[in-house]
């Protein structure tokens, strides 16, 4: 329907003008394109000036250098008595290695480029608050593992490398429902998320450390 004005016909504001959103789409199509397929602006990180994932050093995912090899072996033992401690540490480093990083975890040692192991030498629990029943009313577990990364063998440089100490203390309260079990579970999940922050390539080298 039309409106004249003045001797001007215009288009009514109660009609609505077909294709106009489509028409504006399709005309901007070209330049999204173009967008998505430029260096840096895609959602996988392409390689920069020098050669490594990223745009000028940004990452969309962490970097990992697997140019030594892909393969890792996970082990952890325990000095203490908790049950199955180092084996719960075990599956959630490995979940998150195959979550997180292009690594993949084998299960032998011989098949490995790499090995990451560690020692569990505290897995604590201690009393923060006591109820008036003479009852814990809120606790903490703590958890201290020393670990390594190697190659496979290790270099002549590894072979005397000190371990480097990783801990986690996690308050929990018991009348909410949480266990001593539950709150090891998370701990251990807690501290296998900074071991593969661990493995991430640094940002400096040894003459930058010098």
């Amino acid at each position: 329907m039309m409106i004249q004005n003045g001797g001007l016909a215009r288009p009514d504001r109660r009609t609505p003008r077909r294709g106009g959103r489509l028409a504006r789409l399709a005309a901007a199509a070209p330049l999204i394109v173009a967008l998505g397929l430029s260096p840096g602006c895609s959602s996988l990180p392409t390689p920069d000036s020098a050669g490594e994932g990223g745009f000028f050093g940004w990452h969309m995912q962490a970097p990992f250098d697997t140019s030594e090899g892909n393969r890792v072996f996970v082990y952890f033992k325990s000095n203490r008595f908790r049950r199955d401690l180092q084996l719960m540490l075990e599956e959630a480093v490995m979940k998150e290695i195959s979550m997180r990083t292009p690594f993949v975890v084998v299960g032998r040692r011989e098949d490995a480029d790499s090995i990451l192991e560690g020692v569990i030498t505290v897995d604590n629990k201690f009393l923060v608050v006591e109820a008036p029943t003479n009852l814990p009313r809120e606790l903490t577990a703590t958890m201290t593992v020393w670990i390594n990364w190697r190659h496979n063998p290790p270099q002549e440089s590894e072979k005397n490398q000190l371990p480097t100490q990783v801990t986690e203390a996690l308050p929990f309260v018991p009348e909410l429902g949480q266990t001593t079990l539950t709150s090891f579970q998370q701990v251990t999940e807690n501290i296998a998320k900074q071991i593969v922050d661990m493995m991430e390539k640094p940002w400096f080298n040894a003459s930058d450390v010098e």
